[in-house]
């Protein structure tokens, strides 16, 4: 559901819908324009409008004023703006080739390689975007956003040992997730000092470790707990 108590799916279709907050009209792009260029300006202002708005409360229109395209290319192009959504969720390959090169670095090595693709993505300027967008959304209802975190731990899954079971991996997953996203939030969202202005190779020396023993390191064994007793 939306902050309106409106469920994503009706608001997907509602291209042409007025907006709910801010103007109509924005910085228009001069000159011819190819197919390609139009698409991708569509991408970039509809990323920047979710992150200022929140996804439920931009239109089409607001969308391609934007872009300084007409409006009815946003239709053209995605159909429906949770269409739109998901494409602008969508990493560029560029930004996910570190992740795919984890697989071939010898296992004690990619702690460190994960927090490095880890600051690529966040100092990338589509994936700062992107993870900005994930981090104080509220969009969380919608099925982009699901696809979205469904599929962001499978960057770092191959940074896995082989042999890794599917419960341990989903632990050892969550682990990883947990410290990324910590680095992330202090670094780039709250700008908290010291860590805010280290610079990458410090960052990736103090936090590669860390990432590695959840990796590779030995799990605490969790103590069982009990049954409360029957009153």
């Amino acid at each position: 559901m939306t902050r309106e108590g409106r469920p994503m799916s009706v608001l997907a279709n509602e291209l042409d819908a007025p907006d709910h907050g801010g103007e109509d009209t924005g910085p228009r792009r001069r000159g011819p324009r190819t197919s390609g260029d139009a698409r991708a300006s569509i991408i970039e202002a509809a990323r920047m409008l979710f992150i200022e708005s929140g996804a439920d409360r931009v239109s089409a229109r607001r969308i391609a004023a934007a872009a300084g395209v007409d409006p009815s290319l946003v239709r053209y192009y995605f159909g429906s703006l949770e269409a739109l959504l998901e494409e602008a969720l969508r990493p560029s390959e560029d930004l996910i080739a570190p992740y795919l090169r984890l697989r071939v670095l010898p296992i004690e090595e990619r702690g460190a390689a994960l927090v490095s693709a880890a600051l690529h993505t966040w100092e990338h300027p589509v994936g700062s975007t992107i993870m900005r967008w994930v981090t104080v959304s509220s969009d969380h209802d919608s099925a982009a956003y699901r696809r979205f975190a469904e599929a962001a731990p499978q960057h770092w899954m191959s940074a896995l040992p082989e042999e890794t079971s599917a419960e341990e991996a989903g632990i050892r997953n969550s682990l990883v997730g947990a410290a990324l996203g910590g680095i992330a939030i202090t670094r780039y969202i709250w700008r908290m000092e010291p860590i805010a202005s280290m610079s990458h190779e410090t960052v990736v020396a103090l936090h590669g470790p860390v990432v590695q023993e959840f990796l590779t390191g030995p799990l605490p064994a969790v103590p069982a707990v009990a049954a409360a007793p029957a009153a």
